[in-house]
């Protein structure tokens, strides 16, 4: 039995070029309702799917709105800074100019300003160093501690996506990092910080959970009691013994707001 051809979608080229007139014809009445809506002042919504937003099942649904909003906020205001930068270099580029100076471009400026910065650092940094070295010639031990310390912390910033700050529920601010030097990492619209309160079993219950009414309205706090013991399993203790166990408490809310978070990028 000889096989049946399939049918063939090759058209005529009448057929093809009234296709291609009217999809001329198309994107030319859309071009002009465009422009008419654009002059009447109408705005038609998009025919994309909308993003349906995070649904209220979701946990920790009101910490991701925050982590939300605040980045927005900060990208508002970078952008209000970078403009209101744009202005004074502008304005310092005409004072420059009025003085007399030759440079022509903001560029330009700020690079002769950096080459003058550097140069005066170098000559301060080399005071400092000829002051504070010993008679046997070396550094102070600790300046150079917290130079390698501060590079470990920008290693560590550059390479998370989420920071964990462990707290001692004992001292939560003693133990928590400046507040300049927090506000500095989520300055990046990428970063986000859980604060940990740990050794919730050496003080109080109502003293941790005022101190986690107080860091929640910072940043996303969980409450933990870490333990080495595994000897046990969770299961077997209740919620009443929790605090008096050997057995860690709060490593499932922890893992399931990194969960959320990963889901949500």
């Amino acid at each position: 039995m000889v096989k049946k051809k399939g049918k063939s979608k090759r058209i005529s080229l009448k057929d093809k070029y009234k296709i291609q007139k009217r999809v001329v014809e198309t994107h030319r009445k859309n071009r002009k309702q465009t422009k008419r809506d654009a002059a009447a002042g109408i705005h038609r919504p998009d025919k994309k799917k909308r993003d349906p937003g995070i649904p209220n099942s979701w946990p920790f649904k009101q910490d991701l709105l925050k982590d939300i909003q605040r980045a927005r906020d900060r990208q508002k205001q970078n952008q209000a800074e970078a403009k209101e930068k744009r202005r004074a270099e502008l304005r310092t580029l005409k004072e420059h100019q009025a003085e007399g100076g030759t440079a022509r471009t903001v560029e330009e400026l700020m690079q002769r300003a950096n080459r003058d910065q550097l140069q005066f650092d170098a000559k301060q940094t080399g005071e400092e160093i000829g002051e504070r070295q010993r008679s046997d010639g070396s550094v102070e031990a600790g300046q150079a501690s917290r130079r390698a310390y501060l590079r470990e912390l920008k290693k560590v910033v550059d390479s998370a996506d989420v920071l964990l700050q462990v707290l001692d529920a004992r001292d939560p601010m003693g133990s928590r990092i400046h507040p300049s030097v927090e506000n500095t990492i989520l300055s990046r619209a990428d970063k986000r910080m859980v604060l940990v309160l740990n050794k919730i079993d050496l003080v109080p219950k109502d003293v941790v959970g005022q101190w986690l009414k107080t860091l929640r309205r910072s940043q996303p706090t969980i409450a933990i009691k870490a333990s080495a013991n595994h000897d046990k399993t969770a299961a077997a203790v209740s919620a009443e013994n929790a605090e008096d166990s050997s057995i860690p408490v709060g490593m499932e809310g922890l893992l399931q707001l990194l969960k959320n978070y990963a889901r949500t990028g």
